[in-house]
């Protein structure tokens, strides 16, 4: 009878514990207390939540980096595409420099070649300000108009 009791004790006290109580890292739990977790599967519940947890974390840190590699790629090609207008609006200055050199070194000037120089002038300060490959390429047309139109005033002067 006694055996009984004990039995049934212990198998009540099983279904009275939580799975909060089966803590893995609990300070010191009765005997009683471990049988129960260990028989009514709230260990086993611990398990399964701290894995679900390291999983869930692997999936986080994994998405991170992917993440990261995104980031770091398009960094890269924003720097690339940077690098490049540089380049493209630093030939245009150089370019436009060459063109305005040229026209204010004739020996006549006229008033046409004036107003182009003024002209030229004003796009020199829009390249300073400009800022995306649109605004390169609009001055890149400019400048190769101003070329034509030097070289027309140019072959204008050698005709007097």
């Amino acid at each position: 009878m006694k055996k009984f009791i004990l039995l049934t004790s212990i198998v009540l006290s099983g279904c009275a514990t939580s799975a909060r109580d089966c803590d893995l890292h609990a300070q010191d739990p009765s005997f009683i207390t471990k049988l129960s977790c260990a028989t009514s599967g709230g260990y086993r519940q611990q398990i399964d939540n701290k894995e679900q947890e390291v999983r869930l974390s692997q999936y986080e840190n994994n998405s991170a980096k992917q993440q990261q590699a995104y980031i770091e790629n398009r960094q890269k090609n924003l720097s690339k595409k940077l690098k490049n207008e540089q380049a493209q609006l630093n030939a245009v200055r150089s370019d436009l420099s060459q063109v305005l050199a040229q026209l204010k070194s004739s020996k006549t000037q006229s008033s046409e070649q004036q107003r182009e120089i003024l002209r030229l002038q004003d796009l020199q300060k829009q390249s300073l300000n400009a800022s995306n490959a649109s605004e390169i390429t609009e001055i890149e047309q400019k400048v190769a108009e101003a070329k034509q139109r030097v070289k027309l005033l140019e072959d204008a002067n050698m005709l007097r």
